[in-house]
């Protein structure tokens, strides 16, 4: 009987400590939602190039209930949103990446922070109207205080080995230096299940992310030997007709040189180099180059972002069908054909210099 009993405290006594070690006993008076905005503020002055970077930050929120919590961290740059996602019950974490085209999430679970702290008994600061125990830390060489409550049951410290909810903390970016987080503003709420929701989202471990982008550079490099071996080669017939009401058949472009470009409209790269795509087919404008332009998207989706983003080629709407014929499998891409319909450039991805490129070989076989 004695052995049953202590087996069982033991049991009690390992769940006690692994709940204390993330949530306090306060954590089940959570009802609702919380929600919180927090300030972000360099030490130094960033220039409007530094802020547009994507690990730049201008406003934090984190939103969380008793078992899960979902920090948002915002910047001025529109290709990508970062997250990160704690699963209290499952002692998970995840972190979070959502481009225009992809959802990725790395999973690991929680650890040990290594920032060490030292706790300032005498001293409580209050922060948003919450009194919060101060601890004091080193960065980059010089004493910081971070600010903690444990009014919530949740421990919310990310790398700093303190007890409580971070409500102010000093951290450093390796590119732009040290930064303060305060929390500004706290309002209770009650939010859908879906606004922690993982779907949609391929989670790898940290392990297989790693492999993952090992066999990402490797495809890619397979693709690029693919598209040089093309050169010289024929290209494929096709027929197509423009949402401006042009039609194009390869037959009858021979003795053109033939310029196209594969993009769609929610992807970011392919947006930022139309600007030189214009540039590069008004400089070629009366003479024998045709540049047309073939979309993954509707008519109607073109016709919306066109409204914003002007691009003066010919567009194909739909043409997924002719970049299989291409054998176009990464966006943006451009390629250029000959007066005798054989390829003679083909480019996947953007690069700064992508257009000089171009008009390098359009000038060479206009001359053929």
């Amino acid at each position: 009987m004695m052995k049953k009993l202590s087996i069982v405290f033991l049991f009690l006594l390992v769940s006690t400590n692994l709940v204390s070690q993330w949530k306090y006993s306060n954590a089940k008076n959570i009802k609702d939602d919380v929600v919180i905005t927090y300030d972000v503020v360099y030490d130094r002055v960033l220039s409007e190039k530094q802020k547009k970077l994507s690990y730049f930050k201008k406003e934090i929120i984190v939103i969380f209930n008793k078992d899960k919590l979902l920090e948002k961290r915002y910047s001025n740059s529109k290709n990508y949103d970062f997250s990160t996602l704690l699963d209290y019950d499952k002692e998970l974490t995840y972190s979070l990446a959502r481009s225009y085209t992809t959802k990725t999430g790395i999973i690991n679970k929680f650890k040990n922070p290594v920032k060490e702290v030292i706790l300032q008994e005498e001293e409580i600061e209050n922060i948003i109207g919450i009194p919060c125990q101060v601890y004091e830390t080193k960065i980059k060489g010089e004493i910081r205080k971070v600010y903690t409550t444990k009014k919530f049951g949740l421990r919310y410290i990310k790398q700093f080995n303190a007890q409580g909810f971070l409500l102010k903390y000093t951290t450093n970016d390796k590119y732009l230096g040290p930064y303060t987080v305060t929390a500004k503003k706290i309002y209770y709420t009650k939010l859908p299940a879906k606004t922690y929701s993982l779907e949609g989202y391929t989670i790898r471990t940290t392990e297989e992310q790693k492999q993952y982008v090992i066999d990402a550079k490797k495809h890619s490099n397979e693709r690029k030997e693919q598209a040089l071996e093309r050169l010289g080669e024929l290209s494929p017939k096709y027929s197509v007709r423009s949402i401006q009401g042009n039609k194009f058949k390869s037959k009858d472009l021979i003795g053109k040189v033939v310029v196209l470009n594969f993009w769609f409209t929610t992807c970011p790269p392919c947006k930022k180099e139309l600007p030189h795509l214009n540039k590069l087919k008004e400089k070629f404008k009366g003479k024998d180059v045709v540049f047309i332009a073939i979309a993954l998207d509707d008519e109607y989706k073109i016709d919306t972002f066109l409204k914003r983003n002007p691009f003066n080629y010919d567009i194909v709407e739909d043409g997924r069908w002719i970049a299989e014929k291409f054998d176009v499998k990464a966006y943006p891409s451009n390629i250029i054909i000959d007066k005798k319909g054989n390829y003679q450039f083909y480019k996947i991805g953007y690069k700064s210099n992508i257009t000089e490129a171009m008009s390098y070989t359009i000038e060479k076989y206009l001359k053929d």
